[in-house]
């Protein structure tokens, strides 16, 4: 065998471990873009709660629907600062 022809040592690749995990977990992401989320469903619920044209129930649909994404939010971070959760 010529050593020129030597393979160099080589240690085994360790897997990835990112490999194989969905898209969908976005971890700590999520949490800005829910803030975002819930700041623009309240301010379109209290454009339709001040305009008297429009039907007041819809504003308070869009309230019920900001308060679920804020709480989401708390428990997405409090999942992560707990170690439940990676992100």
């Amino acid at each position: 065998m010529n050593p020129q022809n030597k393979v160099p040592d080589q240690q085994p690749q360790r897997p990835d471990p990112e490999h194989g995990k969905t898209p969908t977990r976005m971890g700590f992401f999520m949490v800005p873009v829910s803030l975002v989320g819930a700041v623009l469903l309240i301010g379109i619920g209290v454009r339709f709660i001040t305009v008297s044209a429009q039907p007041d129930a819809v504003g308070y649909v869009l309230f019920v629907l900001a308060a679920a994404l804020i709480i989401f939010a708390i428990i997405r971070i409090r999942k992560i600062a707990t170690g439940k959760e990676k992100y």
